[in-house]
């Protein structure tokens, strides 16, 4: 699944996963423009203006360099396109760190996300050497549900944060 050249650099059926760069902006961009995409966000539906996207860029970036972990872009190999997001950020808030993703709405429902939740997660136990990973999704998010509960995570509560009621899962390195 890692590259021994790259080990930053995942490999998942038909797409590449690499750690996101500033290069990234017009991709990312362009996913968090659609409203269908950021429904389940806590923007809750109003794309991410271009600035925000440049500002959440940087801190993925700085992450990747603060923590050694971090969010892959999801590279589709014979596009060589970015096609989405997914990976680890610590959260301050909750002192934790989440699993995280995203998607291109033309890539929805092949599984992509599950593939990557799972990539990212066993990068995280197996080389981060994280003790405990969370993730959360809004309740009526039917289709995040699954790939939280496909990629091995569990739920656990409902919380509150970023202004959201969300639902809470969470596995344990083993």
């Amino acid at each position: 699944m890692t590259n021994p050249a790259h080990p930053k650099v995942l490999q998942i059926d038909d797409f590449t996963m690499r750690p996101l760069q500033t290069s990234d902006l017009d991709a990312l961009a362009a996913i968090w423009a659609d409203s269908e995409v950021t429904r389940f966000l806590p923007s809750r539906g109003i794309p991410i203006s271009k600035e925000n996207t440049e500002k959440s860029l940087k801190s993925f970036v700085n992450h990747w360099q603060q923590r050694g972990y971090g969010i892959w872009a999801i590279i589709e190999n014979c596009s060589s396109q970015m096609i989405g997001y997914c990976g680890l950020r610590y959260l301050d808030e909750l002192d934790e760190v989440e699993v995280l993703y995203g998607l291109a709405k033309i890539y929805w429902g092949r599984g992509i996300a599950t593939k990557a939740a799972k990539a990212a997660i066993s990068y995280g136990f197996n080389v981060a050497n994280l003790d405990k990973l969370i993730a959360m999704t809004l309740p009526d998010n039917l289709a995040s549900r699954r790939v939280i509960e496909k990629a091995g995570l569990e739920y656990k509560k409902q919380i509150h944060i970023f202004n959201l009621d969300v639902l809470y899962y969470s596995g344990q390195n083993r």
